[in-house]
């Protein structure tokens, strides 16, 4: 394992912690961009961020990336505060990303939290629905649970990954979906929607000649 001078330096402030412990932890919130308390293995890894704030805040600003702390809820993370254009996102992701926060605000204004939490419980059915509502095709079973599964993997949200395609599972949405789609991420979204389409003479909306090649693409997932 590689580890930096910058880990090192802090180990030395830190008895209870080694270069390589603040490398690992490191190196597991940049893969999956956030953990939570809560998560299998992900316990020591918060209390070990939350030992070394000020450190974990430093690196991560380092790297241009916004660091995330919320005891209250347990969970730490990062996102970008800013959108990369030369990056080409999959257009089913972004919508299913916004579909989940949707859903996640409509059972927030309700009240609907899972056992006290800050989570909110849906079902494959339900995103499908939102994700039709916005013009777009049907996802099949697949396709759904493969996206699901990267969000799962970035701490977005929790499912049975053994459930049967064949069967709607139960999502459970983290409050950091609030963090990943954000208001910067709405924004950026729009703009992207009002530079796509220009308008003609006779109002009509037209594709903008100079962006067409990027026409399909979202902005990217926050990350």
């Amino acid at each position: 394992m590689i580890v930096s001078r910058w880990a090192a330096r802090q180990a030395n402030q830190d008895p209870n912690v080694t270069a390589e412990q603040l490398t690992e932890t490191a190196n597991r919130l940049l893969y999956r961009q956030f953990i939570t308390r809560g998560d299998p293995g992900g316990g020591s890894h918060f209390d070990r961020i939350v030992g070394n704030l000020d450190y974990f805040k430093d690196l991560f600003a380092s790297f241009g990336f916004r660091f995330i702390f919320n005891d209250g809820w347990g969970y730490v993370g990062y996102v970008s505060p800013a959108a990369f254009n030369n990056m080409r996102v999959p257009t089913q992701e972004t919508i299913v990303l916004l579909c989940l926060r949707l859903l996640y605000n409509e059972g927030a204004e309700k009240g609907y939290f899972v056992n006290s939490t800050a989570e909110i419980l849906v079902d494959e059915d339900e995103i499908q629905t939102v994700f039709s509502s916005m013009g777009s095709r049907s996802l099949k079973p697949g396709e759904l649970r493969a996206i699901l599964t990267t969000f799962k993997r970035q701490g977005l949200l929790t499912f049975d990954q053994t459930h049967s395609l064949q069967v709607a599972a139960d999502i459970t949405i983290r409050p950091t979906i609030t963090e990943a789609v954000d208001e910067s991420f709405l924004a950026r979204l729009e703009a992207w929607g009002g530079s796509s389409t220009i308008k003609d003479s006779d109002g009509q909306e037209e594709p903008d000649s100079d962006g067409a090649a990027e026409s399909d693409a979202l902005p990217e997932t926050p990350r």
